[in-house]
Formats: structure tokens, C-alpha cells, sequence
């Protein structure tokens, strides 16, 4: 492999870190099984496989592969050392794959977490939007659609995590109207298109989840000490105070 495609492997991989990770290690690894049919190899394949993992895992600061930086000089420790490795680089990107999809399914792409101040404009924007749509001439249906959609995303703003949905299906529905009323939706749009930027300025919820360093581990069930003895001091406990 040249270097020029080598520089394009990494240039072509997800912008996410992590999911970065988790193509990159599945590439290699699939190089790395091609090699398992050649003959006195040794273990120098493999040791590519882990240096580049490697050496990824750090540029990147990921720490996932932090318990595995010290390779053995020795194949015969190697060999143990490896097959530890190659499990823990494997089920880690199936994590981080997983985890991915879950936040695409959870539509965790098209949620934003909103301060004080952006819910204030976001509300006072709403409610200029809905002056304006009562100022349209439009089919009560229509009309009603419309407003459905907005209340959803006004009740969206107050929660902890508001999805953007709703607002999205309101503008898209908004647009299509406009091409039957022309100039009439042109001061709504403008006010649709001030949202969209509050959308575009507050954190989005993926980027706000915890790095794969910072994620929280289960803890496990707490030791707790036996009870203390009642020190009877030889009298009958069934006798009441």
C-alpha cells in the first residue's frame, strides 16, 4: 500500500473518533485474516494489526485500548497477549457501532439541548409565527395542520431535550404552502428561517453524550459488612423493656 493511500484510508474514515475507530479496526482486521493463509509469517502480521490499533487509539485519545500499550517482545507471550487484544478491539467497535445505531433509531440526530435564554426567543418566535399564520388566507385544514405541528414543537422547546422533528415538518409543510400564496409567506419564512438558527447555534444531544473515556461504568453490587451482634450479655432477649 502506497503512502498516498494510506493517508486516503484515514482521510476516508467517519469524522466521529469513535466510529472511526470501529471501521478503521474492521478494515484491518479483514486484511489481517487475508494474511492467516501465508506460510512462516510469524507473528509480524498481527504485530502490524496491533501497532496500528494502536497507535490510533492514542492519536485520538480514546483509551480504549489503554490496558493493551505494552506488547510482549516475546511471541510466545505474544500470542496470549494477542488474542486478548483482538477480542477486546472486536467488541469494542461492535459497542460503538451499536451505540451509534441506537442514537439513530432513538433520533438522537435531530435533538438539541436549549438554555434559558434560547427557549425565550424560540417561544417568542413561535408565537410571532402563529400571528402571521392567522393572517394568511388559508383552508382551515391547512390552517390547522400548520398549527398542530408548531404546538408540538412549542411544547418540545420546555423539555430537557427538545426534538426537532415537529419544527422541521412545520417548515417543510409551510414552504409547500407558500407556492400556492407566493409574497404572503415570505415575512413567515423569515421568521421560520430566525428558529432554524437558534436550531443551528444550541448543542446538539450527540455531541453532548460522554466521550468513550468518560462513559459511565455499572457498579457492581456494594460489600456490605454483617450485621453487628447483639451483645446479649447473658439476659433473655424475649424479655421486654
Amino acid at each position: 500500500m502506497a503512502i498516498d493511500d494510506e493517508m486516503d484510508e484515514y482521510l476516508n474514515l467517519p469524522d466521529d473518533p469513535e466510529e472511526a475507530f470501529a471501521v478503521f479496526q474492521r478494515r484491518r482486521y479483514k486484511e489481517l485474516e487475508a494474511t492467516w493463509g501465508e506460510q512462516n509469517s510469524g507473528w509480524h502480521n498481527e504485530r502490524r494489526y496491533v501497532d496500528s490499533l494502536l497507535a490510533f487509539d492514542e492519536v485520538h485519545g480514546l483509551d480504549i485500548l489503554i490496558a493493551f500499550r505494552s506488547p510482549p517482545g516475546n511471541d510466545v507471550k505474544f500470542s496470549d497477549f494477542f488474542q486478548e487484544f483482538r477480542r477486546h478491539a472486536e467488541i469494542s467497535s461492535q459497542k460503538i457501532l451499536i451505540e451509534r445505531a441506537r442514537r439513530i433509531k432513538s433520533n438522537a440526530e435531530t435533538v438539541i439541548l436549549l438554555d434559558a435564554k434560547s427557549r425565550t426567543a424560540i417561544h417568542k418566535l413561535i408565537d410571532a409565527i402563529r400571528e402571521k399564520l392567522n393572517e394568511l388566507k388559508l383552508p382551515e385544514d391547512k390552517r390547522d395542520s400548520l398549527f398542530k405541528k408548531l404546538n408540538l414543537f412549542a411544547v418540545e422547546v420546555d423539555l430537557n431535550r427538545t426534538r426537532t422533528t415537529a419544527f422541521f415538518a412545520f417548515a417543510v409543510e409551510a414552504a409547500r404552502t407558500g407556492k400556492a400564496i407566493n409574497d404572503e409567506i415570505k415575512p413567515l419564512q423569515q421568521t421560520i428561517d430566525r428558529v432554524f438558527d437558534w436550531i443551528d447555534k444550541a448543542t446538539k444531544w450527540k455531541d453532548a453524550l460522554p466521550p468513550w473515556s468518560e462513559r459511565k461504568k455499572i457498579e457492581g453490587p456494594r460489600k456490605q459488612l454483617p450485621a453487628p451482634k447483639k451483645e446479649t450479655d447473658g439476659m433473655n432477649d424475649d424479655i421486654p423493656f
